[in-house]
Order: structure tokens, then C-alpha cells, then sequence
């Protein structure tokens, strides 16, 4: 939802600047004339006059306009994906994070580093890290030996990155696709 903000809040600024142009132009003509100018405010005017706040037309208006509005807030109030995680650091100060990623990256490229792995598909998550490394050999039996040095490798890379909170690792070998 943050990405939609922006252009959310540029259409709103338009459309204010837009009406309130259209008020100063009204009030001014209003001023000068005695007569609405751009839009016929006046009939608007005379129905707000003789409606009353009880009308149902009134109510229903104002139903959907709270619905939207406690949607807008419910769905502005929800927290925040988390994209970044924390490093560990001596200093309270001093706060350095990576972003998910960046872990992704630095974990494909630990585990392409191992011989025999050709690939590797890595999902980061705020708690979990999930590697589906692929094998250069076909057939689960040469995929499997594989499997313990390339944990060890994973955890080392995970180790080395001092993370406040290092994500649980999931590791998975498969052999080559034919």
C-alpha cells in the first residue's frame, strides 16, 4: 500500500488545488455578478437548505463515507512489511541493517559457490530463509551428498552476516531437471 501513497497523494493535491481554483473563481463571479459562474452551486445550496440531517439520503452518504474512511485508516495503521533485517551492533547508537535481498543474493552465491550446485532459488522472510539449491548431477542419489556441505556452507555465509536476528534456514538439494 505504501507504493500507492505517493500517487494517491499527488491525485488529492491536484483535485484540492482543482476545487479550490473553482471556490475562489465562484466566490469572486458571486462577488461580481450575483450568479455562479463555473458550477450551478445554487441549487445545491437551496437543497442543502431544506434538507434535514435525518434525511436518508443524508445518512447514507454519510455511511459510506465513514466506510471508506475507517478502511483508509485501517489499512494506513497496518504495520509494515519488514524488508530489512537488523545487524548486531556493540553500539545503541549505531543501527546498520540488510535488506532481504541482500541476504538472498549473499546465500545464492554461497551456495553456487559449492561444487556440484549450479543454481539456487532463496526466499528471504522476516523469520525464515528457504534455499532450493540445484544440483549440476541428475538422480537424487548424487544430489544428496550435497545436501550437509552446502547447510554448512549457508550457515557459515549466515553466521558471518552477525544478524540481531538471523532467520531459521531451510535447506533443500534437488537434483537437475532432465
Amino acid at each position: 500500500m505504501r507504493l500507492v501513497n505517493r500517487p494517491l497523494a499527488l491525485i488529492l493535491a491536484a483535485a484540492l488545488v482543482a476545487v479550490s481554483i473553482v471556490i475562489i473563481v465562484e466566490v469572486i463571479g458571486f462577488a461580481a455578478h450575483r450568479s455562479p459562474l463555473l458550477v450551478h452551486w445554487s441549487t445545491w445550496y437551496h437543497w442543502g437548505g431544506k434538507t434535514r440531517w435525518d434525511a436518508f439520503v443524508v445518512r447514507v452518504w454519510s455511511a459510506i463515507l465513514i466506510a471508506i474512511g475507517v478502511t483508509l485508516l485501517v489499512v494506513e495503521l497496518k504495520p509494515r512489511r519488514v524488508t530489512r533485517l537488523p545487524l548486531r551492533s556493540d553500539d545503541d547508537c549505531t543501527q546498520a541493517v540488510l535488506t532481504r535481498r541482500g541476504v538472498a543474493r549473499t546465500l545464492r552465491a554461497a551456495a553456487t559457490g559449492i561444487d556440484g550446485i549450479t543454481a539456487a532459488a532463496v526466499t528471504v522472510r522476516r523469520r525464515r530463509a528457504r534455499v532450493i539449491a540445484t544440483a549440476a548431477a541428475r538422480g537424487r542419489a548424487a544430489a544428496a551428498p550435497l545436501q550437509e556441505p552446502v547447510s554448512q556452507a549457508l550457515h557459515r555465509r549466515l553466521d558471518d552476516l552477525d544478524l540481531d536476528r538471523p532467520p531459521r534456514l531451510m535447506v533443500r538439494v534437488r537434483p537437475r531437471s532432465r
